[in-house]
């Protein structure tokens, strides 16, 4: 029995972020079992992303479509480096090329378009909150969708990609949180399915009473994580614990957040006896870290879902998130873990810090919810759901899978 054929189509396969970790271990999950081929913007060096995420992919397992070098050329040209033209080309690309496969799987959340239904991870509806202003153009002519974008009523990505609302929900919907789901149901009126992002464990835990009394917090050094907010916190817990540490590990985001970085290595100079800020580590070094501290923090507002939340609880670290957003889901919602303010958090930790047998309670939580995202877990599901699909919205929505295949 031949083997299923899939296309992948994801825009950006770059390291560093969750979103990008999904990717990798799709690409895990599917390359041994099925026929896979990867569309994306550029030639694919699988290395960092094994180094990053502890993926084990080689080139020969995956075969790789990319767009033409001119092409690429001429979308670099552009002064957004995240500007949204690669994938616009790539979505065209996949509907001509669709008919090859038996089932088309994307992770770049709903603004990508795969020609008809397949299966498409939402990492957050971006697209959401604009749909009362722009309209769905697709299959209109030229002319049509030109005089739409001069009012305003089109975004230029659109119509150089053939965008289709209509098309993209018909996608098996699958979610990184409740939290995201019910923003995406809420927005089109699809069903969903939640997910949670594959997670690493840590290889080397070292039992409690042996590990530093220490938090850390992950994520890209971009001022929406809060790490200047943390610091502070930490500041503050060390008016009581004068041995609590802080471990920041993250990774420089371009020119744009180039003051924020400066800022965060001005303010570990400034606390060097109790604050170190780790670029880049490996991911062996990453898992060692997070294994002989005792605390994970992550104060992002609204975070999607939170990667770095769930690596620290896999590590079995008792984790703190800001009670908002689907990283709450990762502690099960536990008010003794979820905090609204510094006052809340610094109240709360204090709390535990302070009481050996809430420690206790809490590490017996976080064991229990360790297993939910693991990467077992994660790639033994996503495997399951590209056996058992079957593309019935082809035959429920004919007229628009026909537009779609001959665009």
């Amino acid at each position: 029995m031949s083997r299923k054929r899939v296309l992948f189509l994801q825009p950006g396969l770059e390291p560093h972020g969750g979103a990008r970790a999904v990717a990798a271990w799709i690409v895990q999950a599917l390359k041994d079992d099925f026929d896979l081929t990867v569309l994306t913007k550029a030639p694919v060096n699988w290395a960092p992303f094994n180094h990053y995420y502890g993926t084990s992919i080689r080139s020969e397992e995956v075969s790789i479509l990319t767009l033409h070098p001119a092409l690429r050329v001429l979308v670099g040209l552009h002064p957004n480096p995240y500007n949204a033209h690669p994938a616009a080309f790539l979505m065209r690309m996949c509907r001509r090329i669709r008919h090859r496969y038996d089932l088309v799987v994307c992770a770049a959340s709903e603004e990508a378009d795969l020609g008809g239904p397949g299966i498409l991870y939402v990492h957050y509806p971006y697209l959401a909150y604009v749909w009362e202003k722009y309209e769905d153009c697709a299959g209109r002519p030229l002319l049509e969708q030109l005089a739409a974008l001069i009012r305003g009523k089109v975004r230029p990505f659109m119509i150089s990609s053939g965008y289709s609302l209509d098309r993209m929900k018909q996608n098996r919907i699958l979610v990184n949180s409740d939290w995201t789901g019910e923003i995406f149901r809420r927005s089109y009126g699809t069903p969903t399915e939640t997910l949670y992002p594959p997670v690493t464990a840590s290889p080397e835990r070292l039992p409690w009473r042996d590990r530093e009394n220490a938090f850390v917090t992950i994520g890209r050094l971009t001022s929406p994580k809060r790490f200047e907010w943390i610091a502070g916190l930490i500041a503050r817990l060390r008016q009581r614990h004068g041995d609590l540490s802080l471990h920041v590990v993250g990774t420089r985001e371009g020119a744009f957040e180039r003051r924020y970085y400066q800022r965060l290595r001005r303010l570990e100079r400034e606390n060097s006896t109790w604050m170190r800020l780790h670029e880049d580590l490996s991911r062996e070094e990453l898992l060692r870290l997070l294994g002989r501290v005792r605390y994970g923090i992550h104060a992002k507002v609204d975070e999607h879902f939170g990667i770095a939340p769930a690596e620290t609880l896999m590590a079995g670290c008792i984790t703190f998130v800001h009670d908002s957003g689907g990283q709450v889901e990762i502690v099960d919602r536990d008010p003794r873990l979820c905090f609204s303010s510094q006052d809340d958090a610094a109240a709360k930790i204090d709390r535990v810090l302070a009481d050996s047998s809430l420690q206790s309670s809490l590490l017996k939580l976080v064991s229990d919810r360790s297993a939910m995202f693991s990467t077992e877990s994660f790639t033994r599901k996503f495997r399951e759901l590209v056996r058992s699909y079957e593309h019935s919205s082809e035959q429920q929505h004919p007229q628009l899978y026909q537009s779609a295949s001959t665009r």
